[in-house]
């Protein structure tokens, strides 16, 4: 069935976002009285915008009070100025996509003055579609308030007539590198690999888990002998990796044990979605990292004295 604004596009939308967890929008233009009224039961928790110059300046996409909201409503808003898609994906395997954006004009909501678009469902979108939203997840810039500072001079910046408006691509910044989002999802590398063999034969949570860590590791669609090299390579170059494995080189006792490990991941990461609705204490997130770790680096070592997991660094 296609969805067509102003017959029945608005209404999809809100059944859509009903009978939905949690919801990721992709949406090149957002304007937040439109993004209100799909977030009545507040389950959108990440969103990807455009936000090119051009667009703030000209008022296309909402700005500022779209930040705040997203702010006060603890969504993840991310930049990217590569995106042109519109869609809604409940963040396992549904997306309602289409050409329509965010916006009372795109989804009919303009009384007779509103754009023609068109939507629909898939179901049963594949992991490949999973890491596809994964990949454009991870390219893109997360808004934090120095970002928010920095795009808010520039477009203030800006008087009409406007002669040339300058550019500000999406760039990964250094704090981007310390997102919740930047630890592995699933249990080991050869788990990882496990998955990626045969995704279909695994279910929704390990594909999620597989696709988020095949994307940030930059695994390629196609695994072959050099897969683990890669891996290896882009795990340990990480700079939250690196910096937690020099902190405990740097502890007197030459290790960490899962508590510590818990509060050095509050105070040195941003915590933003992951692909589950994971916490960071939730005991399985702590032991994949120590598994991770001392997978790729025969220096660390980890064990369960007291029952309490432990990770120590045994030199060189």
């Amino acid at each position: 069935m296609l969805f067509k604004s102003g017959v029945n596009l608005d209404e999809s939308v809100h059944f859509y976002m009903s009978e939905s967890s949690r919801v990721t929008v992709f949406s090149a233009y957002i304007k937040l009285d439109q993004l209100k009224a799909y977030n009545i039961e507040g389950k959108i928790n990440q969103i990807v915008v455009r936000w090119e110059i051009e667009d703030l300046v000209r008022g296309i996409s909402d700005f500022e009070a779209l930040y705040e909201y997203c702010k006060q409503s603890k969504i993840a808003l991310y930049r990217n100025t590569r995106i042109h898609l519109k869609a809604l994906w409940n963040n396992e395997r549904t997306v309602f996509f289409g050409s329509a954006n965010l916006t009372g004009k795109g989804m009919g909501e303009k009384g007779s003055d509103f754009n023609f678009e068109l939507c629909g469902i898939i179901d049963s979108i594949s992991f490949e579609d999973i890491s596809y939203l994964n990949y454009i997840i991870q390219g893109s810039q997360l808004v934090n308030e120095a970002l928010f500072d920095d795009l808010k001079t520039v477009v203030s910046g800006i008087e009409f007539p406007i002669l040339e408006i300058p550019e500000m691509p999406t760039e990964r910044m250094p704090e981007d590198e310390f997102l919740l989002s930047q630890l592995p999802m699933t249990a080991s590398p050869l788990a990882l690999i496990e998955i990626l063999l045969k995704p279909n034969e695994y279910g929704i949570d390990d594909q999620l888990r597989s696709a988020h860590d095949k994307v940030l590791y930059r695994l390629g669609d196609e695994l072959n002998g050099t897969s683990i090299s890669t891996l290896k390579m882009h795990f340990n170059a990480k700079p939250i990796i690196e910096k937690l494995k020099s902190d405990i080189i740097e502890n007197p006792r030459k290790s960490m044990g899962y508590g510590q490990v818990v509060r050095w991941i509050q105070d040195n990461t941003t915590t933003v979605p992951t692909p589950l609705s994971w916490e960071i204490k939730n005991e399985q997130f702590v032991n994949n990292l120590f598994e991770w770790i001392c997978f790729f680096d025969d220096r660390f070592t980890s064990d369960r004295p007291n029952y309490t997991q432990v990770i120590y660094y045994e030199g060189e």
